[in-house]
Parts: C-alpha cells; sequence; structure tokens
C-alpha cells in the first residue's frame, strides 16, 4: 500500500473519530435532555393533578448544579412564577443544618456525644431523668432516642395552622413537663421538640443566636444568599405564599418557632440547597461524623445527626435522606454519596402524602437514569 492510501486512511479515521466523539456528545446532551424532560413531566402533572401552586427542582452531580427549575406558581393571587431562586420554608430538612452544625462542633471539640443535655442549660432548668435515673446525652436528642414527645405539652397548636412564636422560656418549663418512663438511647421516638432543644443547648454552648450560628457556619462560607433561619425583609421578596394542606387554595403563613427554630424554621431556595448538597457530598470528618448510623430504626434504616442513613437494598447502596412538611411547605431532600448526586424538590403546599409521591418518582428517574449512568452519560 503507497504512502498517499496510507494517508488518506489516516485521515478517515481521524474524521470518523471525530464524528463519533461528536455524535457521542450530541447522545449524552439528548439523554439529559430526554431525562429531565421526564422530570419535568411528573412535576407539572402533578401540579395539575394534586394542584399544588409550585414545586422547585434541583439536582447535584459530581459537584456541579446541573438542573435549578421552578413549576407553578410562587403566588397564585398575584401570577407570581416560581423558580430556582424562589425560597421555601424548609420543615424538617432543617434539622439536617442542625444535625451539620452539631458535627461541627463536635470535630471542634466543643461538647460531646456522652455529655449530658443538663450540662448546656441554667441549673434552674429541671430535666427529666429516664427509668433507669439518666439524663438524657447529646447524643440521644440528637437521634431521636431520647424519648421527648413530638411537640411540648406546653405549645397550643392546631394542625392546618402554623406555628407563630415559642418562647425560651417556654421551651424550659416544656422540658420540665416531660416524664420518661423507658430507658432513654433505645428506641427511636421523632421529636420536633428534641431538636428544638438541642437548637438552643448550641446555642448556649457558644454564646450566639441560632440565625447567626447557621449564617456564620453555614449559609455565609457557601455563599448561600437567599437562605436563613428568619424571614428577613430580603427574602420576603423571594418568598413563595404557603398555601394549606386542606385547601391549596387558600394561603396561610409561615411558621415562626421561636425556641423550636431547630427543627423546622429555615428559609431556603434550590439554587442555595444545591450548593448545600454539594458540601455534604464531600469526604470530610463533618460529614463522617453527621452521616454516621448511630440509631437503628429497622433493617435499613438509621439516623445519623439530622439525617437518615438508609441502606437501600433496592439500590444497593447508602442514601441520605430527610424530608420535611409543615403546614404550607414541604420538601425533600436525598442524597447518593457513592455516586456523588444529590437532589432537592420543594413546594409550597403542605399537602405532605401527595407531595411525596412525586418526590419519589421524581427521585427514582434522578437516580436510575442520571446518578447510576453518569459515567455513559459523559462518554
Amino acid at each position: 500500500m503507497n504512502v498517499f492510501k496510507l494517508k488518506k486512511i489516516y485521515a478517515f479515521c481521524i474524521l470518523l473519530s471525530l464524528v463519533i466523539a461528536c455524535r457521542g456528545q450530541s447522545e449524552r446532551i439528548s439523554s439529559k435532555t430526554e431525562i429531565f424532560a421526564k422530570i419535568e413531566k411528573i412535576a407539572t402533572e402533578g401540579i395539575k393533578t394534586h394542584n399544588f401552586p409550585g414545586i422547585a427542582i434541583g439536582i447535584v452531580l459530581d459537584g456541579k448544579i446541573i438542573y435549578a427549575k421552578g413549576f407553578g406558581y410562587a403566588d397564585r393571587k398575584n401570577k407570581k412564577l416560581t423558580g430556582a431562586d424562589t425560597v421555601y420554608q424548609l420543615g424538617s430538612v432543617t434539622k439536617t443544618f442542625t444535625g451539620n452544625l452539631l458535627a461541627q462542633l463536635i470535630a471542634e471539640k466543643k461538647l460531646s456525644f456522652d455529655d449530658s443535655l443538663s450540662k448546656y442549660f441554667p441549673r434552674t432548668v429541671k430535666f427529666p431523668t429516664d427509668k433507669n435515673g439518666k439524663v438524657i446525652t447529646v447524643k440521644e436528642i440528637a437521634t431521636h432516642s431520647a424519648e421527648f414527645p413530638r411537640y411540648p405539652d406546653n405549645l397550643v397548636r392546631t394542625d392546618g395552622e402554623p406555628i407563630q412564636g415559642f418562647s425560651k422560656q417556654q421551651l424550659y418549663q416544656g422540658i420540665e413537663l416531660v416524664r420518661i418512663n423507658t430507658p432513654a438511647g433505645v428506641r427511636y421516638s421523632y421529636s420536633n421538640f428534641g431538636y428544638g432543644v438541642l437548637g438552643t443547648a448550641l446555642e448556649n454552648l457558644t454564646g450566639k443566636t441560632l440565625s447567626e450560628l447557621f449564617s456564620r457556619r453555614i449559609f455565609e462560607p457557601l455563599k448561600m444568599n437567599n437562605s436563613n433561619l428568619v424571614l428577613t425583609e430580603k427574602l420576603k421578596t423571594y418568598l413563595a405564599v404557603p398555601y394549606r394542606d386542606d385547601d391549596p387554595d387558600q394561603q396561610t403563613q409561615p411558621w415562626e418557632m421561636g425556641a423550636l427554630s431547630g427543627a423546622g424554621n429555615i428559609f431556603s431556595s434550590v439554587n442555595d440547597m444545591c450548593l448545600f448538597m454539594n458540601e455534604m457530598l464531600k469526604d470530610t470528618e463533618v460529614n463522617r461524623i453527621q452521616q454516621k448510623e448511630y440509631l437503628k430504626i429497622n433493617e435499613t434504616w438509621s439516623y445519623g445527626l439530622g439525617n437518615f442513613v438508609i441502606a437501600s437494598k433496592a439500590r444497593n447502596t447508602k442514601v441520605i435522606h430527610h424530608g420535611g412538611d409543615i403546614d404550607g411547605y414541604a420538601s425533600y431532600l436525598i442524597l447518593y454519596p457513592e455516586y456523588r448526586g444529590g437532589l432537592i424538590i420543594l413546594t409550597n403546599s403542605g399537602m405532605g402524602r401527595q407531595f411525596g409521591e412525586i418526590a419519589e418518582g421524581i427521585d427514582e428517574i434522578a437516580f436510575n437514569e442520571l446518578f447510576k449512568n453518569d459515567q455513559n452519560l459523559q462518554k
């Protein structure tokens, strides 16, 4: 074969490789486009079927925000559309932040899991003891095994109506009303009250408000500019109007949880939550502390610090998860550390069960078609 023919074959091979590369790139973009279209179909059909006002979705993969978009209305009355910077109240996803803050302070040796919780409260506050006469520890309150009630007995509230204030003095009084008739640290018993107590303990330990701690240690370093524990004037301009779970056409109000804020008061957007998810997916000492399995709930579910740790048999991987559901808002956070992927979904409706169905459908597509196939999509 002569040199001229060899050069022609070589040139053809280069051209063919370029075509294949371009085709692969085109298919990768097309594949992701199709996946996002499936996710959007679930969101839009869910809004229509269940009369949701709005839903916002954020997806991260390999340290990048690959998707952030809103659907429906942030404000039905004024026809204000929702977007990636629209602000929602997170409800119990707030506990993931409280757990992260606790993990930071443990890493810095500012406190210990085994410390008696009473150590971080005034001596005048009489803490309950369990069946064996032991005072509750930091670990027990953080893992929902302290046998504290879901809400304090001195909080008067009605389902469908937002909490509007609960003082630190009321929280101290609520602690003294707790009666524990079983050994602590054994049984999982979910408690919003417990995470309010934990947040207050961290305030007392540091001499700073929980709002200051979140801002200085999490929001500001991560540039989460539309996130705060309290509803500031700035955030009000981005806020999605909340609608009742029993009547999604009727407007309600955001919660103001006061001393219980560590359980559910944070306001944030999907863009900001994507920044937080990317931080949680890093291999750091704080994340290892927070995402460890501390309390076994059942065969596959355990509780870490402000997050569920799931040894998923169906997906054969570790899952970090928490949801939130308060009157007027719901949220869904899920991370797959092995695949470096995460998903956040927020809504301004308190219809938690219906929202859960939508979120799980989106999660299934994100995991099976995006996270698991990440390497294939990049070819």
